[in-house]
Parts: structure tokens; C-alpha cells; sequence
């Protein structure tokens, strides 16, 4: 069985939700993150806050002249460290660490660092807990709802091999999002407009207790997170608990109980068994579980686009349309973007021409 350590921090980084690990020193934050840069060739950056200043991470002002319409006007602009350079000349993966050992200028800088991004930049976090720093500064409420914050899982297997084989640690298992993932985020946006319908009240619940402040909680900023967290993970084949951990990470336990239980009870159909036995599909009464569903279908079917399951994905959708018209009209130009070059598709009547008219307006 796959064990999945610390999976959850490496989907969330690449997909674009900054992930912070909290862990206590010395459990291979940093030297597993540098292994995910060397699998997927990029350049390691790591940036150590409490031995930067904030000017390091903004860049340093300086006063250059401008000249606008005939008259020179002195502005100030910003020099870039050379790391953040190379950041943006050449893919990368920045680790920030120490964010709970700095001050409060420190982490103000680090916000908008991670608020504005680089492109082609996988940004990550780390941190001690803020019991167990030096400083033991709390991460603030805005800087905790753009992040996934995520308990660093230690590898004692990876650990022991390492010491039996003379310090020859293996490689972690770092799983590697493919270029597609993101068709997946029409599924679980889907899915996520369901249970705000069924939980309006969860859309925005900023926690009364101070003490609480510096957890996840649920806003629309970190249900979007959710959505895209959850449609990564799906596209690497992550586990129910990879899952549960990204989303505790974004919207905090009693949020994400609610979510995942609400999930579980949907019981929606597998694609791989609905593109093998189409008869078989029964669309859910929500129109918005039931567009998930044939969103799911067709992922498979692009996933693999082989003629006889592209095939299979149009008697899918012919089932579909005797039980809502609007999800498979609505699904049938999708399934045409993705027919196999060379495929020659079969003739088809019945329900299909049916879908055409309705595609091409045609009145019968």
C-alpha cells in the first residue's frame, strides 16, 4: 500500500496553494523539498527569514529619474535580491522558512511575497511551531487564509534505510502533477457549488476566538484553494486522507469534517465503471452533482483518448440524455474536443441525432 508521506505538501506547492509545514527542526523539511526541485529539474532556492530583512524580500528602494513630457521627476523603484532573479529567469521551487521565528515586518514582507507570486515559481513554507520557535511569533490571520497549513510527516522508514545503507538516504516518493491537472477543477468546483447550497453559512466563517486566529478558517478565498487542492490531488490518484489533510490545510478541522462527510455521503458513481458499463449510469437528481459526474467521465476519456473509450464516452452521454438533456448537450461538444486524431467516429442515430439538432438548433 502507498504510503503517501507528506503528499499533501507537495500537491498543494505545485498547484499553486502555498503549503507551510509546521515541524520541529531537523525532520528534512528542507532536504526533501530540495529533492522535489532535483525530480522535476528546476533550481532549489531557500530563503531563511529570521537571516533576511524585509527589504530582501521587497526589494531595496532606489531613486531613479524619470523623465514624462519634457521634465526629469525622481521616483523610487526596487532592486531585486538575485535570488528572486533567478526565480523568475528559470523554473523553480522556493522554500521559505522560519515564518514563525521572525517578526512581524518579516512575515508582512513574506505576505506579500506569497500573496503576489512568481511565475513558474513552486512556493513553499516551513515553520516551528510557534510553541516550540525561538521567537514564537503566530502566523496572522491573513497570512494563515492564503496558505494550507500542514503537519510535516517524519519518514521514519526513509530514515532507517538511510542509516542502514551508510547515509544513503532514498529518494522520497514526490509525486509530479501532470500538465492536464487542471481539468479537473470543473468536477470539484462543481461539487463545491453543491454544498454551498446545502451550507451557505460556510462560505465566510472568520473564528471569534482570537486564540483561533492563526488556524484555517473558512472564507471564499479558501474554498477555492479547496477546489483547486482537491482537483490536484484526484489527478495524481492521491487517497481519501492525501485529500483530508489538504483541505483541513485550507479551511480548518470542523469546516473540512462538514465538507468530507458531506462528500462521502454523495456517493457518486466511479468513471472508470460507468465508461465499462455506460448502461449503468444514473445521473443524481442535483443538476450540479450530476454535471460532476459526466465531468469525471469525460477526464477519463481525455486522460487516455483511445478510440474505444472515446467511444464508450459518447454512449455515456447517450444515456445521459434520457435522463437530462441540458447536462449532455451541454457535455457533448467537450467529449468532440477530445476524439483521437485519426478516429473516424461511428454513425449514430436515435438519441445522437437528437443531440445534434439540439446543438445546431435545428428544429425537427
Amino acid at each position: 500500500m502507498r504510503k503517501e508521506t507528506n503528499w499533501a505538501y507537495w500537491i498543494a506547492g505545485q498547484a499553486g496553494v502555498i503549503p507551510v509545514a509546521l515541524g520541529m527542526p531537523g525532520v528534512a523539511k528542507t532536504q526533501t523539498t530540495r529533492a522535489l526541485a532535483r525530480r522535476a529539474g528546476r533550481i532549489f532556492l531557500p530563503i531563511m527569514l529570521d537571516q533576511v530583512l524585509p527589504e530582501d524580500l521587497g526589494g531595496y528602494p532606489v531613486v531613479r529619474q524619470l523623465t514624462y513630457d519634457g521634465t526629469i521627476y525622481d521616483v523610487m523603484r526596487r532592486v531585486l535580491d538575485e535570488k528572486f532573479i533567478q526565480a523568475r529567469l528559470q523554473p523553480s521551487v522556493m522554500l521559505i522558512d522560519e515564518l514563525t521565528n521572525v517578526g512581524h515586518a518579516q512575515q508582512a514582507a513574506a505576505l506579500q511575497l506569497m500573496a503576489e507570486g512568481i511565475a513558474g515559481c513552486w512556493m513553499f513554507g516551513a515553520a516551528n511551531p510557534p510553541e516550540q520557535a525561538a521567537a514564537g511569533v503566530e502566523l496572522t490571520p491573513p497570512m494563515v487564509n492564503r496558505l494550507c497549513i500542514l503537519h510535516w510527516e517524519i519518514d521514519r522508514d526513509a530514515i532507517l534505510a538511510g542509516w542502514r545503507a551508510g547515509l544513503q538516504f532514498p529518494e522520497p516518493d514526490v509525486p509530479l502533477l501532470p500538465d492536464d491537472w487542471r481539468e479537473h477543477l470543473t468536477k470539484w468546483g462543481l461539487l463545491m457549488c453543491e454544498f454551498m447550497a446545502r451550507f451557505p453559512d460556510l462560505l465566510d466563517a472568520y473564528p471569534r476566538d482570537p486564540a483561533q486566529a492563526s488556524m484555517p478558517f473558512p472564507s471564499p478565498r479558501a474554498w477555492t484553494h479547496v477546489v483547486t487542492l482537491c482537483a490536484a490531488a484526484e489527478s495524481v490518484g492521491a487517497s481519501e486522507s492525501t485529500r483530508a489533510k489538504l483541505v483541513h490545510g485550507c479551511v480548518g478541522v470542523a469546516a473540512a469534517t462538514q465538507f468530507l462527510t458531506w462528500l462521502s455521503q454523495q456517493d457518486l458513481p466511479d468513471p472508470e465503471s460507468v465508461l465499462a458499463n455506460p448502461s449503468s449510469l444514473k445521473l443524481p437528481q442535483r443538476g450540479d452533482l450530476a454535471m460532476a459526474v459526466i465531468s469525471s467521465v469525460l477526464q477519463c476519456v481525455r486522460g487516455k483518448p483511445t478510440p474505444e473509450r472515446w467511444e464508450a464516452g459518447r454512449d455515456v452521454l447517450g444515456v445521459a440524455f434520457g435522463q437530462s438533456q441540458e447536462i449532455a448537450v451541454a457535455a457533448y461538444g467537450t467529449l468532440w474536443k477530445s476524439k483521437p486524431v485519426a478516429h473516424q467516429p461511428r454513425l449514430r442515430d436515435g438519441v445522437f441525432t437528437e443531440m445534434n439538432k439540439l446543438i445546431l438548433g435545428v428544429q425537427s
